[in-house]
């Protein structure tokens, strides 16, 4: 006989599940309103500057790209306050849910064994 341990799944005494308490709530994706946000003031500066009045000092390239620049960072803003009240509002409609956890990996697989 040897005395080489068994650690066959049918040996180890089954650890219970345990029960845990969780809230769940929906967050908003920051990066996808900035860029959304940047994406409609680019726009919108762009058109702005396009179709805007001409200026004897500026040339149309120069005001379409001012205002460009300046729709991004105002789009950007805007994404992010949005995002934000979102977010608040998320946290006003989260959820505490009581979750079964079971242990489905084999004793092989478990850290110090």
């Amino acid at each position: 006989m040897s005395s080489v341990p068994n650690n066959t799944p049918e040996s180890a005494s089954p650890e219970p599940s345990r029960k845990e308490r969780m809230t769940i709530r929906r967050a908003p994706n920051l990066l996808a309103f900035l860029i959304t946000g940047m994406i409609l003031g680019a726009v919108a500066g762009f058109l702005f500057g396009l179709l805007g009045p001409e200026s004897q000092y500026y040339t149309r390239g120069a005001i379409v790209g001012f205002f460009l620049v300046i729709g991004l960072l105002i789009g950007a803003a805007a994404g992010s306050v949005v995002s934000l009240i979102i977010d608040r509002l998320s946290v006003k409609r989260r959820r505490n849910v009581t979750a079964q956890i079971d242990d489905v990996r084999e004793s092989r697989d478990r850290p110090g064994s």
